[in-house]
Order: C-alpha cells, then sequence, then structure tokens
C-alpha cells in the first residue's frame, strides 16, 4: 500500500474533535476530502472509495434486484500520511478546551415569562365569603395524629403480645392516645364549621340591617329632593371663573395707551435690526 503523494497531515493541526486517539480504540481520523471517519494503519489513512462504508460489511445492493451497487473512484484523502507529533494527553486537552470554548459560544438558555391572564371584570365577579375559615391549629392536630398512628403500628409489629391477641399495656395506651388525637381532630373541626356559620349568619344579618337602614333614610328624606339638592350647583363668587380653576386672568391690558405706546417702539427697533442685516 504505498503512501499518497499528497504532504503528510500533522496530528497537532488536525481539529481535535476530528480524531480519536483514545486508549482501547481504533485510532481513526474524519478524512478531509469525504469527512467520514476512516482507520488510521500504517501512520496513514486507511485507502478507501467516496461513500464505502466507514466500517467493513456485507456489500450493498439496491432493493430491486440482487446485483451490488456500482462503486465510483478512490477518495483523494485515500492513504495520505499522517505525522503524530503529539500523544494521547495532548491530544485529550486539546479536546477538552475545544468542548469548553464550543460550550461558552452556546447561547445562554432563555426564560419565557408567562403572560398575565386576563383580569375578570368586576360586574362577571362572583361574591365572595366575607369570613374565611379559621384553622384551629388543624396542622398541629392532623401531625399528632399522624405520631400516634404510626406509634401504634410500630408497637403492633414489635410486640409478641399484640401480635398473638394479650393484653398489652404498651399497646393499649397507645391506642388510647391515638383515639384521643383523633376524637380531638374531630370535635376541633365540628367547633370550626360552627364558628363560621356563625359568622356567616351574622355578615348576612348586618347586611340586611344596613340595606333596610339605608332605606328608611332614603325614605325620611323624600327620595327626589335629596337628589336634588346633591345635583344644585352652588353659587360661584364674583370674580371666579370657577371653583377648581380659582380667579380669571386679565385679558385686556390695564393702561391701553401705554400699551399701544411700547407696542410701536418694539415695531420701530424691529424695522432697524431688519434693515441692519440687510
Amino acid at each position: 500500500m504505498r503512501p499518497s503523494p499528497r504532504p503528510a497531515l500533522l496530528a497537532s493541526e488536525i481539529l481535535p474533535q476530528n480524531l480519536n486517539l483514545r486508549d482501547g480504540e481504533v485510532r481513526t481520523v474524519r478524512c478531509p476530502d469525504c469527512e467520514a471517519w476512516r482507520p488510521i494503519k500504517r501512520s496513514m489513512i486507511a485507502p478507501h472509495r467516496v461513500g464505502d462504508d466507514p466500517a467493513p460489511g456485507p456489500r450493498r445492493y439496491n432493493h430491486g434486484d440482487n446485483t451490488p451497487q456500482p462503486r465510483v473512484g478512490r477518495c483523494p484523502g485515500s492513504a495520505q500520511l499522517i505525522k503524530m507529533d503529539i500523544n494521547v494527553e495532548q491530544w485529550g486537552r486539546a479536546l477538552l478546551d475545544a468542548e469548553s470554548i464550543a460550550a461558552s459560544r452556546r447561547s445562554a438558555r432563555q426564560f419565557y415569562k408567562p403572560l398575565a391572564e386576563a383580569q375578570v371584570p368586576v360586574s362577571r365577579m362572583a361574591r365572595a365569603p366575607k369570613s374565611q375559615p379559621v384553622q384551629f391549629f388543624q396542622s398541629e392536630l392532623n401531625a399528632a395524629h399522624q405520631r400516634a398512628l404510626e406509634a401504634v403500628v410500630h408497637h403492633r409489629s414489635s410486640c409478641t403480645a399484640c401480635q398473638v391477641g394479650r393484653f398489652c399495656r404498651v399497646g393499649r395506651q397507645l391506642e388510647e392516645h391515638h383515639t384521643w388525637t383523633e376524637e380531638t381532630r374531630e370535635e376541633q373541626r365540628a367547633q370550626q364549621a360552627r364558628a363560621q356559620k356563625a359568622d356567616q349568619r351574622w355578615e348576612h344579618s348586618r347586611d340586611e340591617d344596613q340595606a333596610c337602614r339605608r332605606k328608611a333614610q332614603w325614605a325620611e328624606r323624600g327620595g327626589t329632593a335629596v337628589e336634588t339638592a346633591n345635583n344644585r350647583c352652588a353659587k360661584r363668587t364674583p370674580g371666579t371663573a370657577s371653583t377648581f380653576r380659582g380667579p380669571q386672568v386679565p385679558v385686556a391690558p390695564r393702561d391701553v395707551e401705554a400699551h399701544d405706546q411700547r407696542q410701536a417702539e418694539l415695531g420701530k427697533q424691529y424695522a432697524r435690526r431688519s434693515a441692519s442685516a440687510v
């Protein structure tokens, strides 16, 4: 197998990702012409043809018949010498440096903030309850009940007397504690429900009382008379344009003669400046 007349390739000049020098694996290189991975034999790229499989295998056939596919000519990069001027450690460091540079060039991951949902109009909002349920230490009671249940299960799994159905003082005490925590939790839940219903009844009666009181006040004051007094405009003080804008701003000069004389002098000065500029 004669080497190619091309000049030898330096392993240090080949991109580290296009070269494989790992221990225990066949040394391979990407052909600079066909860009296919080829093994390195006798310090040169193994002879190959364009379109051949990189790894040896059965010959390829067409789908219609059993005739082998026609082969193309020899690849120009076939049998090109490669000068190994670096060792495995140097190639590994170059490969790590190339991977770190490629990772730094990647764009940072983008996090898209979800769009805020459209708010429900006030006219479509449901009337929420004014009183929220108060948690009467429900989390603490649930944790205590769970600990008592785990203690009973652990004791029964390790106690021989409880397993055969005999009397056990410790098991009896654990069961009583478990029953007490369960009853206390249920009692607190019922108390919470009763308190919530009482608050709702009080709020409902308060709203009804306020509505009846407003209706009685409106009927007592005449209804339309209140509306007329509310919509009647107050009398403005002299010299005031509006209660919001304050006093009126003068639009005419106080001394008309002095104002005209001043305007005539300004006109003459403007005429002299225009004549001097020309």
